[in-house]
């Protein structure tokens, strides 16, 4: 089971133990769901900001690969090397997409 469904179904389950503590007047079931849908919920936070922060830096380094991918191109053309112009198009464009998949 992925982690996100997993975090998402404990979440549920320990909302309704909390609920369900209340209803029933017991003190112990609602603090033991109120903790696990707050340790799921913790979970699900803590990997929506992982994986933010690896969107982040990927759009980070895209950004760096079109900037050198631009003075590479700029000083291969500047001096006659057609290589160097070239390989600084491609770096341009792989960063580029890069930001483009992190956007």
């Amino acid at each position: 089971m992925s982690e996100k469904i997993s975090n998402t179904l404990h979440s549920i389950i320990g909302g309704a133990k909390e609920s369900l503590g209340r209803a029933v007047g017991s003190e112990q079931l609602a603090a033991e769901g109120a903790a696990e849908k707050a340790k799921a919920d913790t979970r699900a936070a803590t990997h929506a900001a992982q994986a933010q922060a690896q969107k982040t830096q990927n759009h980070a380094q895209g950004v760096a690969d079109n900037i050198s991918g631009r003075v590479k191109s700029t000083v291969g053309a500047a001096t006659g090397n057609t290589k160097m112009e070239a390989e600084g198009h491609v770096q341009q464009a792989a960063g580029d997409i890069r930001r483009a998949a992190n956007s």
